[in-house]
């Protein structure tokens, strides 16, 4: 009898969010840099549930970069005498590119 009533207290009720609310809780977390667990007090979720929407939605936009640039990790071959070396760094945060810079070296 006791260990029915100890599994039905282990269960945990899993909260259906809206999709606005997945978006409030993408840009508070991603754009804003709130802590998973504040931006979710704030839209009044549960934390495990703002946790695991999190990450879902890190896992698809790591899934959709990495399909969107297989092609442009290919080699690829130049002559160095007519190229000049450049360092490309980009960020990119949720999918959004926040700021590119272009260095040429000699």
């Amino acid at each position: 009898m006791q260990e029915n009533i100890i599994k039905k207290e282990k269960i945990r009720q899993y909260q259906k969010v809206h999709q606005l609310q997945k978006e409030q809780l993408q840009h508070l977390v991603f754009q804003k840099s709130y802590s998973i667990k504040s931006a979710s007090t704030l839209l009044e979720i549960n934390y495990a549930t703002a946790k695991s929407i999190i990450s879902k939605i890190r896992k698809s936009k790591i899934r959709k970069y990495f399909l969107i640039n297989k092609k442009l990790r290919q080699c690829q071959f130049k002559k160095i005498e007519f190229s000049t070396s450049q360092l490309e760094i980009k960020s990119i945060v949720s999918g959004l590119l926040i700021s590119e810079c272009i260095y040429y070296l000699k």
